[in-house]
């Protein structure tokens, strides 16, 4: 018993050490898999100086850069297109002109209200009255064998007035009460009669009083005062007046 004694000790121990070994190989690869993960190199990110992003942080800001570019996109196509502002009609409302016939010497009065238009055309020994519209910086009249055009604009009517086969070409700056247009009309025995007269602030007058078809030059006329025509008081009155009821 003394002899097997130390056999069977060194024989345990050997069991022992070669057990010790086979563990140590089986939980090896283990321990390197774990080194592995440790020391894996890290992931290279591109990103501009002084940035730092993660690969999920780069993949957010290019999905919103996309974004942006879509509502940029849509914004764009959406906005409404410009148009031009509509223009402004600066026919005057309300406006008297007078002046002289270029090669006649007779004299042209014209009176705009609110779009429409009335004008007289007299050198004493012929007349003529016109109606018509105001609109465009523009004024177009007609009257019996007569016609009248004219531009409006700083601060007078300038045009040409056709009466019959002559024409005759007119500048007619603005004026003001007493001066411009004046129409008088009266019926005696069944007779009609009817008186114009044109006044510029130069004091120049002219016109014409027509009864039954003929007619003659117009006594002098004074603003705010009746005409006595043979007996008969001519009372002439400003456009404002006579405007719905002239009948060219």
């Amino acid at each position: 018993m003394s002899r097997s004694g130390p056999f069977f000790t060194l024989a345990a121990g050997a069991v022992l050490a070669a057990g010790l070994a086979a563990a140590s190989v089986t939980a090896a690869p283990a321990l390197r898999q774990v080194d592995a993960q440790a020391t894996a190199p890290p992931v290279e990110v591109t990103t501009t100086p002084g940035q730092t992003a993660s690969p999920q942080q780069t993949d957010s800001t290019q999905t919103d850069s996309t974004q942006t570019d879509s509502t940029q996109t849509d914004s764009t196509q959406t906005e409404p297109a410009q148009t031009e502002p509509a223009a402004v009609d600066t026919t005057p409302k309300k406006a008297d002109y007078a002046g002289v016939a270029q090669g006649n010497g007779g004299l042209v009065a014209i009176a705009v209200r609110d779009g429409r238009a009335v004008a007289y055309f007299c050198d004493g020994r012929i007349e003529s009255w016109l109606k018509g519209t105001a609109a465009d910086d523009t004024v177009v009249l007609k009257g019996r064998h007569s016609l009248i055009t004219a531009a409006l604009g700083k601060g007078r009517a300038q045009g040409k007035i056709q009466f019959g086969d002559a024409t005759w070409r007119f500048v007619a700056p603005l004026v003001r009460k007493p001066s411009g247009l004046y129409r008088a009309t009266a019926v005696v025995r069944g007779a009609r009669i009817v008186g114009g007269w044109i006044v510029l602030p130069s004091g120049q007058e002219v016109g014409r009083v027509g009864i039954g078809g003929s007619g003659e030059p117009a006594p002098a006329f004074t603003p705010g005062s009746p005409v006595d025509y043979y007996g008969v008081p001519l009372r002439p009155q400003e456009p404002d007046a006579f405007l719905d009821d002239l009948a060219p």
